[in-house]
């Protein structure tokens, strides 16, 4: 399931239906984390931690998502 939610996941993204840099929240921290970082390149590790947190919220809105159809549909 990990495998086809991340696919599903980068399709999203690359389809522009998930655009995270479209909330300034999102933009504000993600800016705050660059700053950390003298060359504006973040480490891998920070990277991928932050690309696991977007998956992360991704999984958990789908799943509800999924719940509240099935809800709606009793």
């Amino acid at each position: 399931m990990d495998k086809q939610l991340k696919e599903f996941y980068f399709d999203e993204v690359e389809r522009r239906h998930l655009d995270s840099e479209s909330f300034p929240e999102y933009n504000n921290l993600m800016d705050q984390s660059l700053s950390l970082f003298p060359g504006g390149d973040l480490p891998r590790p920070v990277f991928d931690l932050i690309e696991t947190a977007n998956l992360i919220s991704f999984a958990h809105g789908l799943r509800l998502g999924l719940r509240l159809r099935d809800w709606a549909t009793l």
